[in-house]
């Protein structure tokens, strides 16, 4: 009995690479190598400072495959997760959870090629600090944006810099955010790194009551960049607030339903459930103060 439930080392070797080949789709990627040659497969292994060919591009397991040194790859060919272009919409109806769950399981994925260019690590390690950031876990978002900051990836350092805007505008600090967000905008930095940018700017004029420019900063998500929906919450919160400053009653209103309806499972819903019926109540006031 047990003698037919021994896998030896080649039956591991197959189960681990149909398990990879479940895990990431059927499809091949394609290392691009400084000498011109490319080596194709659906699965490579990292071992070191390495990459080792584990499936072919049929998806035959290879037991002894060709070992590559990263140092020696120009860049690697591969499709990008499913969450890459599903999260802005799911993020934007509040589907921070889920979105988060994805990110860990494709990262794990995607860490086999790292910082490699054409690797899909560097946006997924990005948008979990981002995504951290949304559901109110600034510490651990902090933590990812300082080892982010270290990366040598352009962009990652970019989306550190914003990451680290919004955290210190969050907790009060707004000097500090604007020194770190006005560069990113001024020299339009990628849209990741800017939508955290504009945010912290918002914020730091809403404290200010700076109504109209903190408007003007919140809106340049849904106008300028409406694929950047991770801090979609904090803008409808924030665009509400401003409006309501405004004494637009009806569009400040309008927001915070928006966002009851829309994003129910973000940490802004309870102080817009707050916040709704004492604006409603203010907005009637004005109302009956007004008729003649």
């Amino acid at each position: 009995m047990m003698e037919g439930m021994r896998i030896n080392r080649s039956g591991m070797m197959e189960l681990f690479v149909l398990l990879v080949l479940l895990s990431t789709g059927l499809h091949a990627d394609t290392l691009v190598l400084k000498s011109g040659l490319t080596i194709s497969g659906r699965s490579f292994v990292r071992e070191g400072d390495a990459l080792v060919l584990a499936a072919g591009p049929n998806g035959e397991p290879v037991t002894a495959g060709t070992s590559t040194p990263l140092a020696e790859i120009v860049r690697v060919e591969c499709d990008p997760p499913a969450v890459l272009k599903n999260a802005p919409a799911m993020l934007a109806a509040g589907k921070t959870s889920t979105v988060l769950s994805e990110v860990r399981l494709a990262m794990s994925a995607a860490e086999t090629y790292g910082e490699l260019p054409g690797s899909c690590w560097p946006d997924l390690y990005s948008l979990q600090a981002q995504v951290l950031l949304a559901t109110g876990r600034d510490a651990e978002a902090a933590e990812l944006a300082t080892a982010m900051k270290k990366n040598r990836n352009i962009g990652l350092a970019a989306d550190s810099q914003g990451l680290r805007a919004l955290i210190a505008a969050r907790k009060g600090d707004h000097a500090a955010a604007v020194s770190l967000a006005e560069p990113l905008i001024k020299e339009a930095a990628r849209p990741s790194a800017v939508a955290a940018a504009s945010v912290a700017i918002g914020l730091g004029h809403l404290k200010k009551n700076k109504f109209p420019e903190a408007l003007k900063a919140f809106l340049e998500l849904p106008v300028f960049l409406p694929d950047e929906t991770a801090f979609s919450g904090i803008v409808r919160l924030g665009t509400a607030q401003a409006y309501y400053g405004m004494d637009d009653y009806d569009r400040a209103i309008a927001t915070l339903e928006e966002l009851i309806k829309i994003q129910p499972g973000i940490p802004e819903l309870a102080t817009a459930e707050s916040l709704l019926p004492e604006w409603t109540r203010r907005r009637r006031a004005v109302q009956e103060a007004n008729e003649p």
